[in-house]
């Protein structure tokens, strides 16, 4: 095996840094303190497009989604196509930003109608651009 000419003293200085790191204190960090990744960004399935939606909901709105509303969401999707991927909310959880995959704009707005829920703007986003 070769090793680039800088890889081993940045492997000595690698193994010295963990040496020492027992002696330090890390701080804890805090759950609610750190925030979810995203998933993984994976093609949508065949037939099915990306889109972000947006939603306006009134205060409380959202208190009351638990497993059972999600699924009947779910379920609900489904009959028109559409694929709820996952969601992200603001503080006051009165505004989602969703990810779904579906055929058309059109049948996330069904969708929507059909849950009775909101539907304030819908968006393609066919391209993902990475930071690396």
């Amino acid at each position: 095996m070769t090793f680039r000419p800088n890889t081993l003293p940045v492997l000595a200085a690698l193994a010295l840094l963990t040496s020492t790191l027992g002696a330090w204190e890390v701080p804890k960090v805090t759950p609610a303190a750190v925030a979810d990744p995203a998933p993984a960004v994976r093609a949508p399935e065949s037939g099915l497009r990306r889109f972000i939606v947006v939603r306006t909901f009134p205060a409380g709105a959202l208190a009351g989604l638990d497993a059972d509303g999600k699924k009947a969401v779910n379920k609900c999707n489904a009959t028109f196509g559409v694929r709820w991927v996952y969601s992200y909310a603001n503080a006051d959880r009165t505004k989602t930003f969703c990810i779904y995959e579906a055929p058309s704009e059109q049948a996330i707005r069904d969708a929507a109608v059909a849950n009775k829920i909101p539907a304030d703007d819908v968006i393609e986003v066919p391209v993902v651009l990475m930071p690396q």
